[in-house]
This record gives C-alpha cells, sequence and structure tokens, in this order.
C-alpha cells in the first residue's frame, strides 16, 4: 500500500456553498461515481476524505500506484476545477515509528 494525501482548499467565493458553478462540479463528481474515476487512475481505494468547510479546505487521504495518475484523477473528477491541490507521499504513524527505531537504536 502506497498511500498519498490530496490536499487542496479553496476561496470562500469559489466554495461549492456559495457558488454555482462549484457547487455544479462536487454534485457531477458524485454522479460520475468517484470510485470508478479512481480505479481508471490506478487508485486502489480512497482511505478517507476529510473536509473543513468554513476554512474551505480538505485532505483525501488514498492508496495508489502513481502520483501523475492521482493529478489526472484530479482533473477528470473535477476537483481540480476550484481548488489549488498538492499531492502528498504519505506513511502511517507505525512506519515514522520503525523508521525511528532504525535510525535511533535504543
Amino acid at each position: 500500500m502506497v498511500l498519498y494525501g490530496i490536499s487542496g482548499s479553496h476561496t470562500t467565493e469559489a466554495c461549492p456553498l456559495n457558488n454555482d458553478t462549484s457547487a455544479k462540479r462536487v454534485l457531477q463528481a458524485e454522479n460520475l461515481e468517484i470510485e470508478r474515476i479512481a480505479h481508471k487512475y490506478k487508485i486502489n481505494k480512497i482511505i478517507g476524505q476529510y473536509h473543513s468547510a468554513l476554512e474551505h479546505t480538505f485532505l483525501w487521504i488514498v492508496d495508489a500506484e502513481d502520483p501523475h495518475l492521482i493529478q489526472q484523477f484530479c482533473i477528470e473528477g473535477g476537483i481540480a476545477s476550484f481548488n489549488a491541490l498538492k499531492i502528498i507521499p504519505m506513511i502511517t504513524f507505525q512506519q515514522v515509528i520503525e523508521t525511528i527505531k532504525k535510525v535511533n537504536p535504543q
């Protein structure tokens, strides 16, 4: 499993709660079956989708094979149309612990 975070943010004006065009894109993505699109771009699983509505930010965690394909997923899925995005390689907390033990044995 290779984890990536898709971190995004948009302006208050572009927020789907305030902007009809953005709202249509979000609802269109739902209708496009986002899981089907994800599979097309070798995203094995969407682990979680977390949003902070009033901060206009979100973090999705995905198990995927290629960050360049995640970029294409964001474009086709519509989230790149009104969000600034970062694709972040991630590891679990347990992997952090294991790395620390290797680097700094007690």
